[in-house]
């Protein structure tokens, strides 16, 4: 044991070589999970606020991988892993989660880097020396090599991050090992230790039905109560399943992908005419959209919806927005009208964007994956380094250059 090491035994589960540890209570939780929504070019502001938030639970993952994977968050700001396959460790070895709201850095100034060689794991009349067991083991009797870091992150009375670090004896079999132990394996070479498999750990859990479960540290789920983990919000709800796409009971719009958002899907009404935000966060532009009503409406490529018009696929909107039905006076075999498609095919030396019935996208806007906007033209084919009949741009590539509409067009595309 290195001369500072610390038995906590009003924290049954956790050995601490700092004194200002022994005052804190210890829970023990653990980890696993991390696509921030940008707005893309017609994005703009979403638009809402958050709700208040009465219940909520900070679920802090360690702040730093050893050897590709994430050490045993044990709660209260302490971590612990045993190395598989070497019994060294370095500097360069730690990979550090240095994200804006929770970063995680070394501490020299206060803390000496302990690199070199770690501890053995100790078996002590047939208890291993996991911090499950360290309350019943002879005071120390488990040496560790502990890594201090430190964070802004606040949902702890300090700001200081534990990882206590031993070594698989040589001869040791891992997958002899019980489930409580190799669930804190991580082999040195970066390979899975089958760590995993067979444990239960905390972290996220998907029921048979495809409920989304967090199991804590102490085995209870988190019910009830709003829950960050990775900088991302979820609320789970009285049986302990995440949310998704819908409302959480204070009113804060949760997204498809079971997280808090800033904004709320819906029409917005603007000085300059009305506007979509989807699901996704994104303002619905260059493309049609079905309401609840039932009823189809186009958005200009400036996110708009267009009234008293015919859009660029050749179809009519009325005084409100609302398609009239007919069908469209340009080339309908290649044209769906309202509705969806499905991807980008290259055909012979082009692009063309497949839809859902097989047929290509014409006369009309699309954006890709990455934010970027396209126009297909009356064949289906992607405009390259050309003006559309819109009035825009496109590039050699077939991007949209983020110009203006050109002057003779203008008119035409603010509706």
């Amino acid at each position: 044991m290195t001369d500072n090491l610390i038995v906590s035994h009003d924290a049954p589960f956790c050995f601490i070589k700092n004194p200002d540890h022994v005052r804190r209570k210890h829970m023990f939780k653990r980890k696993l999970a991390i696509l921030a929504l940008a707005m893309a070019l017609s994005a703009g502001t979403a638009v809402s606020a958050f709700a208040d938030e009465t219940s909520k639970v900070a679920i802090e993952n360690c702040g730093a991988y050893l050897f590709e994977w994430r050490p045993v968050d044990c709660g209260d700001g302490i971590a612990f892993a045993i190395l598989v396959g070497g019994n060294t460790i370095q500097e360069s070895d730690v990979i550090l989660n240095r994200g804006y709201d929770y970063a995680y850095t070394f501490d020299p100034m206060n803390y000496s880097r302990p690199w070199g060689t770690v501890p053995d794991l100790v078996n002590v009349d047939g208890k291993w020396g996991i911090p499950e067991n360290w309350s019943s083991l002879p005071e120390g009797a488990q040496p560790t090599l502990q890594i201090v870091l430190k964070t802004n992150y606040k949902n702890l009375d300090t700001d200081k991050r534990y990882i206590h670090v031993v070594h698989l004896p040589g001869g040791v079999d891992p997958s002899s090992l019980p489930s409580e132990v190799r669930k804190y394996l991580i082999n040195v070479d970066g390979s899975d230790a089958g760590a995993y498999d067979g444990t239960e750990t905390s972290g996220w859990v998907t029921t048979e039905d495809g409920h989304k479960k967090y199991r804590k540290a102490d085995g209870s789920f988190v019910t009830n109560s709003w829950m960050t983990v990775e900088e991302k919000t979820y609320y789970m709800d009285e049986n302990g399943y995440m949310l998704a796409d819908t409302y959480a009971p204070d009113g804060t719009y949760i997204n498809p992908s079971g997280y808090k958002v800033t904004y709320k899907p819906g029409w917005v009404s603007t000085d300059n005419g009305w506007r979509y935000v989807q699901k996704n966060g994104y303002y619905a532009a260059s493309t049609w959209l079905q309401d609840t009503d039932g009823k189809y409406y186009y958005f200009n490529i400036g996110s708009y919806m267009v009234t008293n018009a015919t859009t660029p696929d050749g179809y009519y909107v009325d005084e409100n927005g609302v398609w009239d039905g007919n069908a469209s006076t340009k080339n309908t075999e290649k044209n769906l009208g309202p509705g969806v498609d499905k991807g980008w095919e290259p055909v012979d030396t082009g692009w063309k964007f497949k839809q859902e019935d097989g047929t290509y996208l014409t006369n009309s806007w699309r954006q890709d994956s990455n934010g970027k906007w396209y126009y297909l033209n009356e064949d289906g084919w992607m405009l390259k380094d050309a003006n559309t009949p819109d009035g825009y741009h496109v590039d050699a590539n077939g991007v949209w250059d983020g110009d203006a509409v050109t002057e003779s067009e203008s008119e035409e595309a603010a509706e």
